[in-house]
């Protein structure tokens, strides 16, 4: 059986590289995902391994591949394919990630801002043109964004605008490995939100989150506790809930969106946010703005930066083409 051209668009994220291949069509033919290494090899086998994967999984060879995407935290050098600073995965700083990756796979590799990656993947895959002014949020290991203004892509100068994630909440807050303080991703990411419970273990050490070792405390676990009762887990995602909340009212504010998509790991548990977050935007959002906002969570957000990748870099292939 002969396929149409297929192209792999990866999302290499603090804890986990994702991969899926797809055609232009968004078909998916395969996923797979990798532990993010701690050092520049580490990372590049594991994206290598990855593409060999997929590509495998669809009966070719990489360099039978149309291209590669690839959606990475901070800042970008697009033209160079290089992260220029990555805080949550520090070995990719000043990393040539495309260039690497396009010498082993022998085919084109694009880099885009992985917030980008998920807004583009949003666009094709679930909203369309439903939407002609929206941002998209994502909730992982650090926080990215997105935009789309009056139907465009709005990517700022050298693709690195909606680094919201280091908008200040607190002026005088925690320090972040940005450089600055007080950064919203400090309070509203999956890294917040883990230390935030192991503080609170260490407040009630005879708790649930007390009894736990440092690294059985995760995110998603600290949300299953809340889900099934567990008063200081409730209590944390409350609070976090509230960091939330007030960094998506001021992007409101701000932009004036029609909808905001919450994406990333921690989309999956937007229910247990979603009321702290809703009263939030009533009362800190400007009259005639928030009466017309919605505010959703994508319905895969494991695999919608991966779609975005690929989005991207077909459609400069095919552009050039």
């Amino acid at each position: 059986m002969t396929h149409p051209t297929l192209y792999i668009g990866i999302d290499c994220g603090g804890t986990f590289i994702k991969g899926i291949i797809t055609d232009t069509s968004g078909k998916q033919y395969g996923f797979s995902r990798v532990r993010t290494g701690s050092t520049p090899d580490e990372i590049d086998e594991s994206i290598w391994s990855l593409v060999r994967d997929l590509s495998l999984s669809a009966g070719i060879k990489p360099d039978e591949l149309g291209g590669i995407g690839i959606g990475s935290a901070g800042p970008i050098d697009r033209e160079q394919g290089m992260i220029l600073k990555a805080p949550n995965i520090p070995a990719l700083n000043s990393h040539p990630i495309a260039s690497r990756l396009a010498a082993r796979a022998r085919v084109r590799v694009v880099l885009e801002n992985d917030a980008t990656a998920a807004l583009v993947g949003t666009k094709w895959i679930e909203c369309g043109e439903r939407y002609r002014d929206w941002i998209m949020i994502t909730l992982g290991t650090g926080i990215g964004g997105g935009a789309v203004i009056d139907g465009k892509v709005y990517l700022g100068r050298d693709g690195n605008a909606m680094e919201v994630g280091h908008m200040s909440i607190d002026m005088n807050g925690r320090p972040c490995p940005c450089g600055s303080r007080g950064c919203w991703e400090r309070y509203a990411s999956g890294t917040a939100m883990t230390a935030m419970a192991r503080e609170a273990g260490a407040r009630h050490p005879d708790s649930t989150l007390g009894s736990m070792e440092d690294g059985a405390i995760t995110p998603q676990r600290v949300c299953e506790l809340a889900e099934n009762g567990d008063e200081i887990a409730a209590a944390l995602i409350e609070e976090y809930s509230t960091y939330l909340g007030i960094g998506l009212a001021n992007l409101a504010n701000i932009l004036a969106p029609e909808a905001i998509y919450i994406g990333g790991g921690l989309s999956l548990s937007w229910r247990l946010f979603s009321s702290r977050v809703s009263t939030l935007i009533e009362e800190r959002v400007l009259p005639g703005i928030k009466e017309k906002l919605t505010i959703t969570a994508v319905g895969n957000p494991n695999t919608i930066a991966c779609f975005g990748a690929a989005k991207i870099v077909m459609d400069i292939v095919m552009d050039i083409g």
